[in-house]
């Protein structure tokens, strides 16, 4: 008598015709791989993962490039002997071309105040130059940020007792209010970083409520963090004084300069500027 007896194979329900006898063995067969799956060795743990650590991404080729005896100097190697660099100036610190040619870190005392002084130098031309450049590009473009939103006649209307104006609103600050208010909490905020009343380990890169989003946490990319941060911030300082120039000559803000230039390179630039075939109109 033909009979259906379902089995396994493989995972997938297979159907047979045939006799009896099949559907009997079918479940010693089943007891038969039942017994050795027994003695199936379990397979290995998958292995985790290798933490991704700084030297992993090539962090130390990286770091050698801006501290050490094998940093990157001021001048390429051919120009410069790396012996003619001051010894004092050995890469320790974050954005050291070996170049001093004052001598004015001589003295290790002397070095620390004048990074210190660069440093802050460097963070206020930073906020400065965004400062200079953002409003008056808003107000082009309808921001309403006051009559023109240059800077230095931003300045202007404060001393002539006027208040701010930012996105259409008044900001009843004056000149009185925004002095004292430069006082107290720059003044403030120097007094705490001479003192180290946060008690911080380091002054100059306090970390910790000052880098809310962790982006120094690793040390080795701390390091890269602040090399970045004071070349950015000796171009800013350099653009600074490249904005107070060119309002003096131009009277007019750095974005109008630049959306002049980029409109007409060749007429509008520094060589047309100086021979004077550029149309200015000198304020200052």
């Amino acid at each position: 008598m033909a009979a259906l007896a379902p089995t396994k194979m493989l995972g997938t329900r297979l159907n047979f015709a045939g006799s009896s006898t099949y559907a009997t063995a079918a479940p010693r067969a089943q007891k038969i791989v039942s017994l050795f799956d027994r003695f199936k060795s379990k397979p290995a743990p998958k292995a985790k993962p290798a933490p991704v650590t700084s030297t992993a991404v090539g962090i130390d080729d990286e770091l050698a490039k801006w501290y050490g005896p094998d940093r990157r100097i001021y001048l390429p190697n051919g120009l410069l002997d790396r012996d003619e660099v001051p010894e004092y100036l050995n890469g320790e610190v974050p954005g050291d071309y070996g170049y001093d040619p004052f001598g004015l870190g001589k003295k290790p005392e002397d070095f620390a105040k004048y990074q210190a002084f660069e440093l802050i130098h460097a963070r206020w031309a930073m906020l400065g130059a965004a400062g200079f450049i953002i409003p008056e590009a808003l107000n082009k473009y309808g921001a309403n940020c006051g009559p023109e939103a240059v800077w230095f006649k931003t300045g202007a209307l404060l001393l002539d007792g006027n208040t701010l104006n930012y996105f259409g609103s008044s900001i009843p600050i004056n000149l009185i209010v925004a002095v004292a208010a430069e006082v107290v909490l720059v003044g403030g905020a120097e007094y705490y970083r001479i003192t180290n009343g946060l008690d911080f380990d380091d002054k100059l890169h306090p970390g910790g409520p000052f880098d809310p989003l962790g982006l120094a946490t690793d040390p080795d990319q701390a390091a890269l963090l602040k090399v970045k941060e004071i070349k950015n911030g000796r171009l800013a300082m350099f653009s600074m004084l490249g904005f107070f120039i060119q309002a003096y000559v131009t009277g007019q803000g750095p974005y109008e300069n630049l959306c002049a230039h980029l409109s007409d390179p060749f007429g509008n630039n520094l060589l047309t500027v100086i021979s004077g075939a550029a149309e200015r109109t000198p304020s200052l």
